[in-house]
């Protein structure tokens, strides 16, 4: 089975897009899952530096400021960046350190008694436990205490209440470095994800382009063969209905105007001057040849098409200042008067066609023919211009194809679209050659 450009070129767009939603979305959930990691670290890390620092401090004998200086000293490599004793009515005791900022916190979180908070800016975490102080495992007034209760049966306070807590803050090295590093890899996805984007853009729009080339290639080698066919075509019919004409025109001038006879001589003169146009338009779009520009005053060349189409029925109108513009005359005034004759036929009597000439003196030459007929059917607004297409009963399909090859010649561009009040508009844009004078171009397709 023979895949087309098109298939593969969608195929591989929808798996690139694929894969870059399969990297985005594994870069997403890695890095989330890493941050949760890394907080749920820091966490634990602040919860070993507490006991750490409870231990340190019923050794120490106390929680005074110079213990808690000491124990900061021993846990700093540990991130531990301040510890504080906390009254019961949240006044500090003692403090040992540099504590954060209140507004740095976010909202606190209850875990099963002690107090933790998190750092809205990175990885520091506060954690406040319950502070039970002294040497050995005796409470208050002497009285032991083990599991929640005092040996005397008496029940130990309640964590938070009546005891005083230890506050310590831990900022986790290994936390940052953790988030860091998933940080790093979502950016890494999210480059990738979109390169390969990129590469598939690039990718759709060189596919695009090679297959717009091989068209034109197609239809530049269609057009050649064409041309060479009706070069050959036009040369065999030349000669014979150039005698086939002398001859009817001398049978009619030795054929009385009622002679029975005389009718049809005129219908075979009549086609016969048809077929010799015929061959004539198929020899010049067989050697459309080069175009050679001189200075010419677009609006004189406009007005004279308009003459030879038929000056009545034409309207010309200028936009923008007149100045000499770089065309062959002779083959310009073709085009603009073969698009003018189309447009009379096509509109009705009463409504002339409305030829508009806009200079932009060093940017763009354009000339709008517009008539008041049906306009063009959909989806033929490209193919008029294809050779010997055509919807007339007795046209040809040339005269578009030669317009497009000498406008082409020029640089330009030649289209077609519907008005949105009626009728069709032919619009001829040619761009302002630079530098000027500009070689000799030859019309594409030409001998």
């Amino acid at each position: 089975m023979r895949v087309s450009p098109r298939q593969i070129r969608w195929t591989l767009s929808l798996t690139a897009t694929a894969m870059a939603a399969v990297l985005l979305l594994t870069g997403v959930w890695s890095y989330t899952s890493s941050r949760f990691s890394a907080l749920d670290l820091a966490r634990s890390q602040a919860v070993v530096a507490s006991r750490a620092a409870r231990r340190a401090l019923r050794v120490a004998g106390g929680a005074e400021s110079e213990n808690l200086q000491e124990a900061l000293a021993d846990l700093q490599d540990e991130g531990v960046r301040y510890l504080g004793v906390v009254n019961p009515d949240g006044s500090v005791a003692a403090a040992a350190g540099a504590a954060a900022q209140a507004a740095t916190w976010l909202p606190g979180e209850q875990r099963a008694g002690p107090h933790l908070r998190l750092s809205r800016e990175g990885f520091r975490v506060r954690l406040e436990a319950p502070f039970f102080e002294g040497r050995s495992r005796w409470g208050r007034g002497g009285r032991r205490w083990a599991d929640g209760n005092f040996a005397d049966g008496g029940q130990a306070p309640r964590p938070g209440r009546g005891l005083r807590r230890l506050a310590v803050e831990l900022d986790s090295g290994s936390a940052r470095a953790l988030a860091a590093r998933a940080r790093l890899a979502l950016v890494a996805n999210l480059v990738a994800a979109a390169l390969l984007l990129g590469l598939a853009a690039v990718f759709w729009r060189l596919s695009r382009q090679a297959e717009s080339a091989s068209a034109q290639l197609a239809r530049d080698r269609q057009l050649k063969a064409l041309g060479e066919m009706s070069a050959v075509l036009g040369h065999e019919l030349r000669n014979p209905l150039a005698s086939l004409k002398g001859h009817c025109q001398l049978l009619l001038e030795k054929l009385a105007a009622d002679h029975p006879g005389r009718r049809g001589a005129e219908t075979v003169l009549r086609e016969t001057v048809r077929l010799e146009k015929l061959s004539f338009q198929i020899l010049e779009f067989a050697r459309t040849g080069t175009v050679q520009p001189t200075d010419e005053d677009p609006v004189a060349l406009a007005r004279a098409a308009a003459e030879a189409a038929g000056g009545g029925s034409v309207r010309v109108e200028v936009d923008g200042e007149t100045r000499p513009w770089p065309l062959d005359r002779m083959r310009m005034e073709e085009v603009l008067s073969n698009l003018l004759r189309n447009a009379i036929e096509a509109s009705p009597e009463d409504k002339p066609v409305e030829l508009t000439v806009t200079v932009r003196q060093g940017q763009a030459l354009t000339y709008e023919v517009r008539d008041h007929g049906e306009g063009l059917p959909a989806g033929e607004e490209a193919r008029i211009f294809e050779p010997f297409f055509t919807r007339k009963t007795r046209g040809t399909g040339l005269g578009l194809a030669l317009a497009r090859r000498i406008v082409e010649g020029h640089g330009g561009q030649i289209s077609a679209h519907n008005h949105s009040d009626g009728g069709a508009v032919f619009r001829v844009s040619l761009p302002w050659p630079w530098p000027w004078p500009w070689p000799q171009r030859r019309a594409r397709g030409s001998k």
